[in-house]
């Protein structure tokens, strides 16, 4: 049965790439999905084919796609949008109601473990639709202009205030990760980073790369900046997408000059990235395969979410940002390009700070959250405080909790509340979040009735079914053991088989009192 340790995980992700949308968010779930079937997980995409998309590279990598059908949006319409780089519920073309429904029917009878969107144009109304019909929802997003109903969130980018952008958009007891350690990069960029080898600050070698599609020609702009007698000793590298709509131009320019290579929808991007000494690029996942490599850039936004991103990096030394494409022009381009190259700057520290910004492993770490590959050293017990209050009733009210408990009634928030703040001011009660690298994974309570401690323990939606249940009740029974030599006791609703197995693997006796099971341990065994 899909989601049971041991068995295979069924991940569902729902994507989309057009002639406007771009090839990033596709790419990167790529890269995702291949890394998560060396894991030996089941990974299928739910596509709309939309004009220029590449739903084809999705079969080249052996995966299935689930075509969603095309819209009734006439050409005329998408070509106006194409200019509209932050219309972004344009984008996908229908409702996200409709886009749900058409979603569901597609992925009807499998109810993955995992339903994975990355997508500007879908939301909590969307995640809510989809609900009933998944597992666990993961999101992938930089925006953090609308809210989501999902279990995880995955924000790659770096932004002074990351950690608290999402505050009040996710739900308490989702699992966030956040900045570039999470970056989903391909193999070839770790591997490629270990082989660079910069003798010097010399730039020598130029790399040029806007994105899959680059709607407003910022490649073109970045050509007709370099075709100067001044810059003529440059080897340059130009990678544009195949749904590029100025490849025609592109191409005469290219051939117009020497020592310039045009490459089209290229697999070995890390390889071409790794010879040169500096870039010209946007926003956007390129930001973070510069970084693994140790890049310098001088970078240009075209959208909104690109302008913040390029805008803090640039403050804090990152990156130089030239400015919004709008107010950009190939004399600036130029201009920085010379200063770059004949004042030379000392890259050498800078390609430091980069590497240790992105270490290229980000996929493995996403991989690690999603399958349950966690490592020991990285568990911490903490009592909670009343910041932990709505962390709290969002797991109390989760509907395998209330299944599972012995009051099977929602929890009102009034309820929650007091109830909250008399067990932390209670000596006789202990109340433990147990986390896994610093993100919430469950809560453990002891509550001192006389000769005995009750147990009551749960573990968030997101980590269910991964056999945590062990290591979770073992690290706080350690730490309460620091303050008492109590039995403790746990008692298990008999259809529990979860923590029935849980109990037993830590060696309690177990004795049946009605239709439940009774579990005690002493304290110092």
């Amino acid at each position: 049965m899909a989601g049971l340790v041991g068995s295979i995980l069924n991940i569902v992700i729902r994507t989309d790439s057009s002639s406007w949308i771009g090839s990033g968010h596709l790419m990167r779930c790529l890269n995702l999905a291949e890394s998560l079937t060396k894991k030996g997980t089941m990974v299928s995409f739910v596509s709309r084919k939309l004009p220029g998309n590449l739903n084809h590279l999705i079969l080249k990598k052996g995966f299935q796609v689930n075509e969603m059908p095309q819209t009734t949006t006439t050409s005329d319409d998408l070509s106006n949008r194409l200019y509209n780089i932050d219309d972004y519920r344009a984008r996908l073309g229908v409702s996200e109601k409709q886009d749900a429904f058409e979603t569901i029917n597609l992925i009807y009878g499998i109810k993955p473990d995992w339903l994975i969107m990355d997508h500007y144009s879908l939301g909590e109304k969307w995640e809510k639709i989809i609900r009933p019909h998944v597992k666990k929802i993961m999101v992938i997003d930089d925006l953090a202009n609308r809210s989501h109903d999902c279990d995880l969130l995955l924000d790659q980018n770096w932004f002074e205030n990351m950690e608290t952008r999402y505050d009040h958009l996710v739900p308490a007891g989702c699992t966030k990760l956040f900045g570039p350690k999470y970056v989903l990069l391909g193999p070839e960029f770790a591997s490629a980073r270990e082989k660079i080898k910069h003798h010097n600050d010399d730039v020598k070698r130029l790399f040029i790369y806007f994105g899959g599609s680059d709607p407003h020609n910022l490649t073109g702009m970045a050509l007709q900046a370099v075709s100067v007698p001044e810059l003529n000793n440059l080897e340059v590298d130009v990678v544009i997408g195949e749904n590029n709509p100025h490849k025609d131009v592109l191409f005469k320019l290219v051939e117009a000059l020497d020592n310039t290579h045009l490459h089209i929808q290229v697999d070995d991007m890390a390889t071409i990235m790794s010879k040169a000494d500096l870039a010209i690029g946007s926003g956007g996942v390129n930001t973070w395969e510069r970084m693994c490599l140790g890049l310098p850039a001088l970078t240009i936004s075209f959208a909104e979410n690109h302008t913040m991103l390029l805008k803090d990096l640039s403050k804090n030394g990152y990156v130089t940002y030239l400015g919004f494409s709008a107010d950009v022009d190939i004399e600036l381009i130029k201009k920085n390009l010379i200063e770059q190259i004949t004042d030379v700057p000392s890259f050498s520290n800078l390609r430091k700070k980069l590497y240790d910004l992105v270490n290229g492993n980000g996929v493995k770490s996403v991989v690690d959250w999603l399958t349950g590959n966690f490592v020991d050293n990285k568990w911490i017990v903490k009592s909670a405080t009343a910041q932990d209050k709505k962390l709290y009733w969002n797991w109390a009210n989760d509907e395998q909790v209330r299944k599972n408990s012995i009051n099977k009634n929602y929890i009102t928030w009034d309820n929650h509340i007091k109830w909250f703040n008399n067990k932390l001011a209670d000596p006789k009660c202990f109340l433990y979040i147990i986390l896994y690298d610093r993100k919430p994974v469950g809560q453990v309570r002891f509550e001192n009735e006389g000769d005995f401690a009750r147990i009551d323990y749960s573990i968030s939606r997101q980590f269910r079914g991964r056999r945590l249940g062990k290591k979770l009740l073992d690290r706080a029974i350690k730490e309460f053991k620091k303050y008492s030599n109590q039995i403790i006791l746990g008692e298990v609703l008999a259809e529990n088989i979860a923590s029935t197995k849980t109990f037993e693997s830590l060696g309690f006796s177990m004795e049946i009192k009605g239709v439940n099971k009774i579990y005690t341990k002493s304290i110092n065994k």
